[in-house]
């Protein structure tokens, strides 16, 4: 099985940090870590990931910024939406962009794994 290659995106050093560990281990390539929608577009664009991990709310560029911008370069980018937000609003507004992938903090790493691998 070819290595996944992936794009972590989240505001949180620690998370960023974490994340990039746990999926090192489980054998997925983290080829670069975003912290915001916006640098999410540039490592997007520079990198060619075959996933990127989105974390929602973020402050200046949130998810739903890069989510709509890295599928106007490429419509059929995988994105994962990673987010500890279930509220009506958040969920509404990914209904809004046609976003389906979203795993929710606190998440099984095996879960994610799985997701990132179908």
């Amino acid at each position: 099985m070819l290595l996944k290659k992936v794009v972590v995106v989240d505001d949180d050093e620690d998370n960023r940090n974490a994340m990039t560990d746990i999926l090192q281990f489980k054998g997925v390539s983290v080829v670069a870590t975003a912290v915001n929608g916006s640098d999410a577009v540039e490592k997007f664009s520079k990198y060619a990931p075959d996933v990127v991990l989105m974390d929602i709310m973020m402050p200046d560029f949130d998810g739903f910024y890069g989510i709509m911008n890295i599928k106007n370069i490429n419509s059929d980018a995988k994105i994962i939406a990673v987010t500890a937000d279930q509220s009506d609003e958040t969920i509404q507004k990914l209904r809004d962009i046609k976003h389906e992938l979203i795993i929710y903090k606190p998440f099984d790493v095996n879960v994610l794994v799985q997701m990132i691998n179908d």
